[in-house]
């Protein structure tokens, strides 16, 4: 099981001073970087590969190129940076917000006062038609 640590004994023996200086070295530098993904490796080809798709090349055949020349990123993939790329976006990393498709409700004229009827739906059973049911 694990130990409980003791606080009290801790910062007694903690050295603040050069904690503090270590900190304040750190706040002068840019974290390193953890991992790169596909759209920081293709950042330096990004206008060629958008001028490539323009002049027609698909993102799969960039892909099978990009392949041979020893970046393994999936058609997929390349697709989703050259659309974010071509439409302005420069962190091609974000993923995107998906957002429901509400369909448009009809709405009568104000100069029409007839009534319009609202059907009301069955309520949902748990069984769906032409199930058996135990009893």
């Amino acid at each position: 099981m694990s130990r409980s640590i003791d606080y009290t004994k801790l910062a007694a023996s903690l050295d603040y001073g050069a904690l503090e200086k270590k900190l304040v070295q750190l706040a002068e530098r840019q974290p390193p970087k953890q991992r790169k993904n596909a759209a920081d490796v293709l950042e330096p080809l990004r206008e060629r590969l958008l001028d490539l798709q323009q002049k027609g090349w698909s993102s799969g055949q960039l892909a099978e190129e990009l392949k041979a020349a020893g970046i393994p990123v999936s058609s997929a993939r390349l697709r989703e940076c050259l659309n974010h790329w071509a439409a302005g976006g420069s962190n091609a990393g974000r993923r995107r917000t998906r957002r429901r498709h509400v369909a448009a409700s009809t709405v009568a004229s104000p100069a029409s006062s007839a009534p319009t009827s609202v059907t009301a739906k069955k309520p949902v059973t748990g069984t769906p038609p032409g199930a058996f049911t135990l009893r």
